[in-house]
């Protein structure tokens, strides 16, 4: 199964130093393809049950599309969470680095480094949905309650 979604909503501008992604942060990721290969989880647990295939900008956004292993079987379980809307949302697992500084008095980012990619019932970040998904010899589909793409298709396919 393949799993397309929004993992973070548009990039919090240049200045901000705080836990989030920047525009910066977004932009890097796509340059540098250092989500591709990371592992797909359910709920930022377990086993891994995909990989990330590749991460674009869309509109601000850092969108992913994601592989899910249906021949394992928590693979099989997520893929049926993501065809009946049990789990609709993405959710990154990153780690912040983090560094006092003395001449602002506040905690500055150094660095984040991305761990995983998980497949959430509602994430913490607001508009990080799936917008869409294949499963083996069917055609694709965007989730039914997803009217940001629902346009998507030229034929008003939903």
């Amino acid at each position: 199964m393949y799993v397309w979604g929004t993992a973070n909503p548009e990039g919090l501008a240049d200045g901000y130093t705080g836990l989030f992604l920047t525009t910066k942060d977004i932009e890097s990721v796509v340059r540098d393809n250092s989500m591709d290969g990371l592992p797909v989880k359910i709920e930022h647990k377990g086993v891994d049950v995909g990989r990330v295939v590749t991460a674009w900008h869309n509109a601000g956004k850092l969108d992913i599309l994601l592989e899910v292993d249906e021949k394992i079987f928590e693979g099989n379980c997520v893929s049926r969470f993501v065809r009946n809307q049990v789990c609709t949302d993405l959710s990154i697992g990153y780690n912040v680095s983090l560094q006092f500084s003395e001449s602002t008095q506040k905690y500055e980012t150094l660095k984040k480094t991305f761990n995983e990619i998980s497949i959430v019932r509602s994430g913490a970040r607001e508009r990080c949905h799936i917008h869409g998904y294949t499963v083996a010899d069917q055609e694709a589909k965007l989730v039914a309650n997803n009217k940001e793409f629902s346009s998507f298709f030229a034929d008003g396919t939903k």
